[in-house]
Order: C-alpha cells, then sequence, then structure tokens
C-alpha cells in the first residue's frame, strides 16, 4: 500500500503518478470514444483499444475492470460534454417555454450530429443495437425521457410523477428524436442538421406536452 500511495504522488518531470493516471485514463475514454463510435463494437478488444490509445495493456486494468466499464466510462463523459452544452445555451429565466425547447432541442442536434460518435453511443451501442450488452437501456430510456418533461420549466419534474400521457408523449418524443437522428448519422435521412431540428422542434408543438 505505501508503494502505491508513493508512486500515485511521485513527480516525475512536474506531473504527479495521479496526474499520469488520469491522462491515461482520458487517452483510453478517448479511444473508446472512436472504436465504439464508429460501428462494429462487439468485436473490439481490449487489445485494440490500447493500441488506438497508444498504451499497452496494463494500463487498461489501471482504470477498467472490463470493455464494458470503459464503455459507461464513455458514454457518461459524452453525456456530460452534451448536457452542460444544453445548460449553457438554456435562458437562465425565460417565460417562453417553447423558445426554451427549442434552444434544448436545436443546441442537442447541433451537438450530435457535430460529432455523429456520440449518436452511436447513445442510441445503437447503449441501446444494444449494435451488438453490445443492452444493460443501460431503461437508464438512457428514462433519462432521455425526463429531460423531455423538464425542458419547458426551470422546476425538475420526476418522470415518474408526471401524469401517465405525459410520459407516454414524453417516451413518444425521445424515441422519434434517436431513430431520426440515428437515420440522419447512417446517411438513410438526407437533411440538414437545421432541417432535422425544425420538424423536432415542430413534433415537440404537435405532442402538446405542457
Amino acid at each position: 500500500m505505501r508503494d502505491e500511495a508513493s508512486s500515485a504522488t511521485r513527480v516525475y518531470g512536474g506531473v504527479t503518478g495521479e496526474e499520469r493516471v488520469a491522462e491515461r485514463r482520458r487517452k483510453l475514454i478517448e479511444a473508446g470514444m472512436v472504436l465504439f463510435g464508429s460501428g462494429g463494437s462487439v468485436q473490439v478488444r481490449v487489445k485494440d483499444i490500447v493500441v488506438e490509445a497508444g498504451l499497452t495493456e496494463r494500463y487498461f486494468y489501471e482504470s477498467f475492470s472490463d470493455l464494458g466499464d470503459l464503455f459507461d466510462a464513455v458514454f457518461e463523459d459524452a453525456a456530460e460534454v452534451l448536457e452542460s452544452k444544453v445548460k449553457a445555451a438554456v435562458p437562465k429565466t425565460s417565460e417562453d417555454a417553447l423558445a426554451q425547447v427549442s434552444v434544448v432541442l436545436r443546441t442537442t442536434v447541433d451537438t450530435l450530429t457535430a460529432d455523429p460518435r456520440m449518436i452511436r453511443i447513445f442510441f445503437v451501442e447503449a441501446l444494444g443495437k449494435g451488438g453490445r450488452p443492452a444493460s443501460r437501456h431503461g437508464h438512457i430510456l428514462n433519462r432521455a425521457t425526463g429531460h423531455v418533461l423538464q425542458w419547458p420549466s426551470p422546476e425538475d419534474r420526476l418522470l415518474l410523477e408526471a401524469p401517465a400521457e405525459d410520459q407516454m408523449k414524453a417516451f413518444a418524443l425521445s424515441g422519434a428524436a434517436s431513430e431520426l437522428l440515428v437515420a440522419w448519422a447512417e446517411g438513410v435521412l438526407e437533411v440538414t442538421p437545421s432541417e432535422l431540428s425544425d420538424f423536432l422542434v415542430g413534433l415537440y408543438c404537435r405532442t402538446n406536452l405542457p
């Protein structure tokens, strides 16, 4: 234990052991984004990840127990990027609910279409459509649907506390958005991100969510 603590705090070239571990972890997450986000992730091996990251295999297990553990970290890192951009774009105070929803949808579409790997991570791989276990399926649906219910209001609305009809509308909208984004990313749907955003804003209006 003493040796581990010593190596973690030891400084080489002005960088501590903890900082080196964090940097290696960052490289592994970036490699995971590249490989999990490019399709065919069911064939990805630990060896592929460390080669992409420019590391050796022992450093993989320094931060992650297995590929599923890495995938969870990649997912959460991408989700944090998306949610922070949406949060920064939404006006702090706004009495126009539709305007606020429009900002959220357009920021979401712009962020995801700027990096289509995120679309695959969220809506293909994490949902089990790419051959990976769908261990996060329920979590993702609840998370996305909960965001839909919160968009018009600064007050948090818990999914399970919303009326059943509102829950169904929110699930329908989040499901439609994910399928449209996947179709766009795969080249099936030939529209611009702006056109996609316009359609989703209109769809939100037609669902008549409060």
